[in-house]
């Protein structure tokens, strides 16, 4: 198991690596390029691009990680969509986490399109899906308490660094600050 905390994902805090709005999408056993065609990219669409030179927000950009590849949608969230979920998790499974413009943040777990855990890290007691408590273990171990009903004095969990330790703890994959910087797969999908 990966031993991390929410420090691990200070660096969230200090740069504006993916703006306002972002998503990220876990998908197992596809490589990059499967991944991004799934999103409607052509093969001879697919190239390099580094975080500055990545036109945002019609790009996103794949990296693979042992048997996970990440979809990166930075500046944006409109890939956090059923149809597109359902067509990334097609005979496999994804883990997608995201926070909009407004704030509002959300994990989920799909396999094969059937939505089994979802859950906004507000309130992480109130879960969704076809199995809810399927990673209370994870996360407890994340920084979530996923048993209190907060109320209005409650700690709220490091938001975004939590649903990073989350992600990290389920597939393995540990996001830094060189994966978002360095040059990756990606194409115009949107």
């Amino acid at each position: 198991m990966v031993e991390l905390s929410r420090a691990d994902f200070d660096w969230l805090d200090e740069d504006d690596v993916l703006g306002h709005a972002w998503s990220l999408t876990f998908v197992r056993g596809v490589d990059e390029a499967e991944a991004l065609r799934r999103l409607g990219a052509e093969q001879a669409d697919i190239r390099l691009f580094a975080n500055e030179d990545c036109p945002l927000p019609e790009a996103v950009r794949a990296w693979r990680s042992g048997d996970w590849t990440v979809i990166i949608e930075a500046a944006d969230c409109s890939l956090v969509d059923s149809e597109v979920i359902d067509a990334l998790s097609a005979e496999t499974e994804t883990i997608t986490i995201f926070e909009n413009v407004n704030g509002w943040s959300r994990f989920e777990h799909v396999i094969d399109g059937r939505v089994m855990t979802s859950f906004d890290p507000v309130d992480a007691y109130f879960r969704e899906g076809e199995e809810p408590d399927r990673f209370v273990e994870a996360m407890r171990a994340a920084g979530f308490d996923p048993d209190t009903v907060p109320d209005g004095d409650s700690d709220i969990p490091g938001g975004d660094g939590s649903l990073f330790v989350l992600t990290a703890l389920l597939t393995g994959v540990v996001l830094t600050r060189q994966v978002f910087d360095g040059p990756l797969s990606g194409a115009l999908v949107k």
